[in-house]
């Protein structure tokens, strides 16, 4: 690999996903909304605090509340960066880091690549297939970790093969990174002793010290990142990772996340629910995350080429740590956590091993065609031409999906929704203190600046309470977007006490919550 290969890829990286950028004008889900509303409070200057709550597993007691309390803060932390770089307080300024991220990852899975197979070709198919990466490319461009662990995960396997302490204190940093940008990434500080344990294992004379040393300095390269926001948490919460990730154990099902108040998520609720209720949700998260892993995550082609790849490589100690790493997140995220890994935390998680997938599937490919011409078939040209359709397949499925999630799904749906309902309110008198209950709480606040929480799991009695709590006025539901104890409120809202139905439009329904 040259460097003016290197800069190819990084341009054209840029330049694809620029593209995608210019179609999305908001952060599109809620994931994104939150980091991007984490950041532009970082730089308003208000410190790591919210006010639009997206679920109360900390027990939030009043706006603005400690912030990043279930999510972690790096995305926000770099969306800060562009806010406060530029001068602006906009999407566009929050979003300029992550572009640049996004730009990084098929140069540096390029490089992973090179470092696996030293074979010029291959690094540069696995950067093509960094820039058309399937169902991932819509998120590389907004204020999501989907790029941050894609660049970090490549990172980690390219700095665990060298030698020297100043690359095991690098890979640290890198660790602490992945654990500051979800809170699934602590896994990676395992995963980080397991890989310097089998670099050691695989040295011709392996001293003691040559594990030790750089096992120590992988630990204070963590520790520098995280012991920070360690001590934060628990001086703020009591606790180094904060209550909210210890609660998600005990779910019975996914809409508890939104329970309040959230004490009654615990060891005797799940355990009241029965053993069926905790084998048939592991069950499905087993058959959700299966489906990820070859829809989403290989995007069909890929999971089916990259096995052979991995096959081809197995006796690189990298390629056997990988394959941990991966059947890790998905223990972790099948039958620990299931609700949260299979509604999305896997698909996110997952992202740090995209590189290893992308660096397989043409070595996949080239072994393939090489066994074919050992039997007579195909000319010199077949590997290069099987390498061009690997990376064309993935270009065209890569744009359908762009065209799908981006334009027909409407990327920017939850943004005109919002300022449609916030003019709505304002002409029913909304004050601008005034708290909005609604299904995407960070995507409001972004969208109007409004103080907002989300919609909770409980009875319309319970819901008025938390409006109270919070000084909630008014409620918004959108179709498909409650839960289960509030669709009759949706389905008959002229006759709900203790509301005043405003009107609706779009099937959005909204409502003034009296005293």
């Amino acid at each position: 690999m040259t460097r003016r290969d290197l800069l190819s890829l990084f341009l054209a990286g840029i330049l694809f996903f620029s593209v995608v950028a210019w179609f999305q004008h908001a952060p599109g889900y809620m994931d994104a909304d939150y980091y991007f509303a984490g950041g532009l409070r970082l730089a308003q200057g208000q410190g790591f605090t919210e006010i639009a709550l997206w679920n109360y597993l900390d027990n939030p007691q009043v706006l603005p509340h400690p912030s990043h309390g279930y999510w972690f803060p790096l995305a926000s932390l770099l969306a800060a960066a562009g806010m406060v770089l530029t001068g602006a307080r906009a999407f566009w300024a929050g979003r300029l880091g992550f572009l640049l991220v996004a730009g990084l990852i098929p140069p540096v899975s390029a490089a992973l690549a090179f470092s696996f197979t030293q074979k010029r070709e291959l690094a540069l198919a696995s950067g093509c297939l960094a820039i058309f990466c399937g169902y991932y490319a819509p998120f590389l461009s907004t204020t999501d970790n989907f790029g941050l662990f894609m660049l970090l995960g490549a990172l980690f396997f390219l700095l665990i093969e060298r030698p020297g302490l100043g690359a095991a204190f690098a890979l640290g940093l890198v660790s602490g990174l992945m654990n500051l940008a979800r809170s699934d990434g602590i896994l990676w500080l395992a995963i980080g002793w397991g890989g310097l344990f089998l670099r050691w294992r695989a040295q011709k004379t392996p001293l003691l010290a040559s594990f030790l040393f750089p096992l120590l300095l992988f630990s204070a390269g963590y520790a520098l990142i995280m012991a920070p926001w360690m001590a934060r948490n628990l001086s703020i919460w009591g606790t180094p990772l904060t209550p909210a990730g210890s609660r998600v154990l005990w779910m019975t099902r996914y809409d508890e996340t939104f329970a309040w108040p959230a004490d009654r998520i615990n060891r005797a609720n799940w355990l009241s629910a029965g053993w069926q209720s905790a084998l048939q949700a592991r069950l499905e998260a087993l058959k959700l995350n299966l489906i990820n892993s070859i829809a989403a995550q290989g995007a069909v082609l890929l999971a089916l080429c990259a096995p052979i790849g991995l096959w081809v490589l197995r006796r690189q100690w990298r390629v056997r740590l990988a394959l941990l790493t991966w059947l890790a997140l998905f223990f972790v995220l099948t039958f620990i956590f299931p609700f949260a890994g299979s509604r999305g935390s896997f698909f996110h998680s997952a992202a740090a091993l995209q590189p290893i997938g992308w660096l397989a599937a043409p070595v996949a490919v080239e072994h393939l065609v090489s066994q074919a011409r050992q039997r007579g078939r195909f000319t010199p040209a077949a590997p290069r031409i099987f390498r061009f359709a690997l990376v064309a397949f993935m270009a065209m499925l890569t744009l359908v999906l762009l065209y799908i999630a981006v334009i027909e799904k409407d990327w920017n749906q939850f943004q005109r929704t919002y300022q449609r309902a916030e003019q709505y309110l304002l002409q029913h008198g909304a004050q601008p203190a005034d708290v909005v209950m609604v299904a995407n709480a960070p995507g409001y606040y972004v969208s109007t600046g409004r103080a907002a929480i989300i919609v909770p799991d409980e009875s319309l009695e319970r819901t008025r309470a938390l409006a109270r709590q919070f000084g909630a006025r008014f409620l918004i539901l959108e179709k498909t977007y409650y839960t289960d104890p509030l669709i009759p409120v949706y389905q008959n809202p002229h006759a709900q006490p203790g509301l005043t139905y405003l009107g609706e439009f779009d099937e959005v329904r909204l409502f003034a919550i009296q005293p």
